[in-house]
């Protein structure tokens, strides 16, 4: 068993929670360093099924990447899903851990991982400092994300908005593809042709935005791998000439997660903590189905 604190500490050696922007919501959000913990539940999101997953396998604590009450929340009721999980957590001693743009800037955060995973072990920033994350006058003028110093914390640890990096060994795109299985799952919208030749990947996990495309391509990428891609810029990545994987949001970003809870275990055995960690099995409110690919043309008097 160890104590929140402690299974913060051992977090903050592995995603510092000063690495994140000003305006994120990241950290202990719910709950008290004292409490006891044996049990850590990870997950993407908080949802209600999370929670009752967590108070019935008598977790001490949740940790998500994607936070809550990140728009302003102005009261805890019972009528709010921000209400109800609070009040539910703390009937419960359940503390509840955010690692969202630590887990995004950091080496074997969400970007990172599928970096690594495509084949790129080595890269850099995708962006110069925050980009448009930035909120604060340091903010805007950073040149790069500094990563605090501190004991047990990896000096050689990187932090960026986004990766970029050249492949070890160059292929094509659906052999791209092939090497991300097993690592990212479910729906993916693909732009480029199957035989294009890949020597440089981009990473910008989340919502992929027109900026990232045109920062990728910039920066002398062949492909850039995100989610949550508009429509109208998935046809502006074919007009520019560059490929994308647009994979939904949750599955984009688990990799990190599974990433975290990995690194996190070998931390706690590390310091002598007999506290286990668990993936959640909660079912996502968001679930993917595939639809015939064929579309039934006499349906339409054709």
């Amino acid at each position: 068993m160890a104590t929140c604190e402690q299974v913060m500490s051992v977090l903050n050696t592995i995603v510092p929670f000063a690495c994140v922007a000003a305006r994120d919501n990241s950290g202990l959000i719910v709950g008290e360093p004292s409490l006891n913990v044996d049990t850590v539940l990870m997950a993407v999101d908080l949802t209600e099924a999370v929670i009752e997953e967590a108070v019935n396998l008598n977790c001490g604590m949740i940790v998500t990447h994607h936070h809550i009450m990140g728009k302003g929340v102005k009261r805890i009721t019972p009528d709010t899903f921000e209400g109800r999980a609070v009040r539910r957590l703390t009937q419960n001693n359940i503390a509840f851990v955010v690692c969202h743009n630590n887990l995004d800037f950091l080496t074997h955060g969400t970007a990172d991982t599928l970096m690594r995973a495509a084949g790129a072990a080595e890269s850099r920033a995708l962006y110069e400092g925050y980009a448009f994350l930035a909120t604060t006058p340091a903010e805007v003028n950073a040149a790069s994300i500094p990563v605090p110093k501190g004991e047990g914390i990896d000096p050689d640890l990187e932090a960026g908005f986004g990766r970029v990096g050249k492949l070890a060994v160059p292929c094509t795109l659906i052999e791209l593809i092939k090497r991300l299985e097993g690592t990212v799952t479910g729906p993916v919208n693909v732009v480029g042709a199957d035989d294009r030749r890949i020597r440089s990947v981009a990473v910008q996990v989340g919502a992929g935005e027109r900026s990232d495309l045109d920062q990728a391509k910039r920066m002398g990428a062949d492909l850039l791998i995100s989610g949550d891609v508009r429509h109208d810029n998935r046809l502006y990545a074919a007009e520019i000439g560059i490929c994308l994987l647009d994979f939904c949001h949750y599955e984009v970003e688990l990799p990190g997660i599974l990433s975290l809870m990995s690194r996190l275990k070998q931390g706690l055995d590390r310091g002598g903590y007999e506290v286990q960690v668990k993936l959640s099995q909660a079912e996502a409110p968001v679930r993917h189905m595939v639809m015939p690919d064929r579309i039934n043309m006499e349906s339409f008097g054709l």
